[in-house]
Parts: C-alpha cells; structure tokens; sequence
C-alpha cells in the first residue's frame, strides 16, 4: 500500500480534466494547502473541468473560520473573466456528501461557477460526459490503497 494524502489530485487527458480526491480525515489544513498547491501547478487551465471525488471521506474536523477566509481567496485561482468553471463532486451520503456540501457553499454568489453533484459515479460520469476508462481505473487504484 502506498501513503496517500489525504487531499491530492492529477490531472487527465483526453479529454482534459483536474481529477481531486479527498480520503480518511480531512481538516482545514488539509483543504488549504491542497487548493495552495492547485493553484500553482502549471497544468491548470481556464475552464478546466474539475472532478471531486470526496467518496472516501471517512470524517472531518474543520475550522470554519480559517476555511471562508482561505476560500474567500477563490476568485484569483477562478476569476470570473476565465469564463464559467465546471466541477463535479461526486459525493456518496454521510460525510462525503456533508464535506461536498461544505465545498459548494463558497460558490454559491458565483456567475460562472457551475456545480453538479452525484451520489454515484455512475452519475458523476453522465454528468462528465460519459464513461471514462482513465478516470474509473485511477478511482479503483485510489479504494485499493485505502487503509482497512
């Protein structure tokens, strides 16, 4: 088994999407320095379609403060002028679904921030587009090196 963070992601081609997971215990560390690090990589295009997979959030413990205010700071990593943004957070229920919820909220006053949410993967690939191998397969790889 390998460590996984508990907030990483990668990027897929063909077509092109930001794939972030999220697994075991997340806090508001984790969610900041996360998206510090998104937010340079050079990969990160305007328009990038981004997947959130919070199935494998087992708990969280989130400063609510500290949190806003980092995620008042979105709007230089998505300005508004780079056209609307597509992210899909497929988030089973329980805290998957609470943590997804906690996600969108931040976006909420935005005009170009579109947000689907699925319950399945099944759904969160129809709302992708359709079947993807590339992503299914990284996803299966992501539940093998989860900790029991």
């Amino acid at each position: 088994m390998r460590d996984v963070m508990p907030i990483d992601y990668q990027f897929l081609s063909n077509p092109s999407l930001a794939f972030i997971y999220y697994q075991g215990h997340i806090t508001a560390d984790d969610l900041i320095c996360a998206a510090t690090r998104f937010a340079k990589e050079p990969t990160l295009e305007p328009g990038l379609p981004h997947f959130f997979d919070f199935s494998r959030v087992a708990s969280y413990d989130i400063d609510y403060p500290k949190y806003f205010a980092f995620m008042a700071q979105l709007a230089d990593i998505y300005p508004q002028e780079d056209g609307e943004q597509l992210f899909v957070f497929y988030a089973p229920e329980g805290p998957p679904a609470e943590m997804a919820e906690m996600a969108r909220k931040p976006w909420e006053g935005s005009k170009t921030a579109i947000i689907r949410a699925a319950f399945t993967l099944n759904e969160a690939l129809d709302i992708l587009g359709g079947p993807r191998a590339d992503l299914v397969s990284l996803i299966d790889r992501l539940a093998e090196d989860a900790p029991a």
